[in-house]
């Protein structure tokens, strides 16, 4: 027997067969077009999980054992309803019972970072541990908790929002309509918007001629290459970027201590030098972690997206 993982993202729903393993056999994408109504997006998501499994020469009533699926929003895991996502501007929407209209097998639904944690948990860079969190650092920041190997969903299930934590109080607009989170400072967005403001200030800077003047051109990597290449001004992005990242998961080990942080998203792109460089700076400010033994370890995940495909398939076992 298979599972089918579903990773309903703002851009694309993708959905992929997994085995038992863990191992993704076939995976296939369709845009979300996220204007839509609900239930039009729902529509799309099972026919693409239709479609893969026929494509792959199986039967879904026979073959797959459930659906799971990865939400961007707070999610009942218990009924499958999407209570409240504000990217979508959905409110109580029934995603499992809305697919079960086009499929006769289970569907489960879970917030799309606890699905990523899960995964990392059971098969990742946190495998082995009972008391993790993965933070997902990309254009927003999310998390997932696990707390003696399970999902920590809190009261409202809303848990492991971690982005929207104020570090900065009176700072920078967020996109929740607060100031001063740390999504707002430490996201690919947050850097992207920093490294353009600083392009401008000095069209002398490598940062600047890496994008030949158009800071549209400007991307999250382009402050990191700039820095490697000698530019003072890259230098000082990339610094106090890591500084902001840092500041967030300092509190999140002083509150929680977990046995260890695993960094995934986009950011993982930058490579394992900025998370030793993260590592160190948080090592320098947590509070109580004074022997080895006993510190929280900041590592990078082992996986990528795919691993919201895959940890939804774990939601059953």
């Amino acid at each position: 027997m298979y599972s089918l993982g579903v990773n309903f993202d703002l851009t694309y729903i993708t959905a992929g067969i997994v085995d038992k393993s863990g191992t993704i056999l076939l995976k296939e994408s369709i845009p979300t077009l996220k204007y839509r109504k609900f239930d039009e997006i729902v529509k799309d998501m099972a026919h693409l999980c239709i479609r893969i499994v026929n494509k792959a020469g199986l039967n879904i009533d026979k073959d797959i054992e459930f659906i799971g699926i990865g939400c961007y929003g707070s999610i009942d895991s218990r009924t499958g309803v999407m209570i409240y996502s504000s990217y979508f501007g959905f409110r109580n929407a029934p995603i499992a019972e809305e697919m079960k209209k086009y499929v006769n097998i289970p569907v489960v639904c879970e917030n799309d970072a606890n699905c990523y944690a899960l995964a990392e948990s059971r098969i990742g860079a946190t495998k082995g541990l009972k008391n993790t969190i993965i933070v997902t650092i990309g254009t927003a920041i999310s998390g997932g908790i696990i707390i003696e190997n399970n999902i920590y969903h809190g009261l409202a299930y809303g848990a492991g929002e971690f982005g929207h934590h104020v570090i900065i109080f009176g700072g920078e607009k967020c996109e929740c309509g607060r100031n001063g989170c740390w999504a707002a400072y430490a996201s690919t967005n947050a850097l992207v918007r920093d490294s353009r403001i600083m392009a401008i200030r000095h069209p002398e800077s490598m940062l600047f001629k890496m994008v030949n003047g158009d800071i549209r051109l400007m991307s999250f990597r382009t402050p990191f290459e700039a820095a490697q290449k000698g530019d003072v001004h890259a230098k000082e992005l990339v610094d106090a970027y890591t500084k902001y990242v840092a500041l967030g998961l300092i509190n999140i080990v002083n509150i929680l201590q977990p046995e260890a942080i695993a960094i995934g998203g986009k950011i993982r792109k930058i490579g394992q030098e900025f998370i030793n460089n993260v590592d160190k700076k948080v090592t320098e400010k947590t509070f109580g972690q004074y022997d080895d033994d006993k510190k929280t370890r900041i590592l990078m995940c082992d996986l990528d997206y795919d691993a919201v495909i895959i940890g939804a398939t774990m939601l059953r076992h």
